[in-house]
């Protein structure tokens, strides 16, 4: 957390490969964070963090108008099934999509494991978790207005 930046360093590794992989820069995404003051000493959060800090995600999610959303580990998906509770659900793992917007809801989930998780996996599963996001991503951004 000493970046002050979302998904840097260790577990970020995997965004960045997916993201270059989908030729797209940090700079086109928004990421952020279900619980906005990080716990001390990297430690899980707790229900009430998640439920202090869901207004502040949402208030992120209606300026930024995603048409693909993806949350990454459990915390992200008990925020967003709040949040979000009509969007469609992709499946995971993310090969190509089977469902399209609704008329109701534009926007799209995706819940995939939290990259830290994915770090300690064999290499084979990383490499398909890459292969996910940057699929994921490729159509998140293929989704015209």
């Amino acid at each position: 957390m000493a970046t002050q930046i979302p998904f840097t360093g260790g577990s970020g590794r995997f965004l960045d490969r997916a993201l270059a992989d989908a030729k797209l820069t940090k700079e086109a995404v928004f990421t952020t964070n279900v619980v906005h003051c990080h716990p001390p000493k990297n430690r899980p959060s707790i229900p009430h963090e998640i439920d202090n800090c869901r207004p502040y995600l949402g208030l992120e999610i209606a300026i930024v108008e995603p048409t693909l959303i993806i949350g990454l580990g459990r915390d992200a998906r008990a925020a967003l099934e709040h949040l979000q509770p009509t969007a469609p659900v992709l499946p995971w793992p993310f090969i190509r999509p089977r469902k399209a917007p609704t008329d109701t809801h534009s926007t799209r989930v995706l819940f995939a494991p939290h990259p830290s998780w994915i770090a300690r996996q064999p290499r084979g599963e990383q490499v398909d978790y890459v292969s996910g996001l940057t699929s994921a991503l490729k159509l998140g951004f293929a989704q015209p207005r």
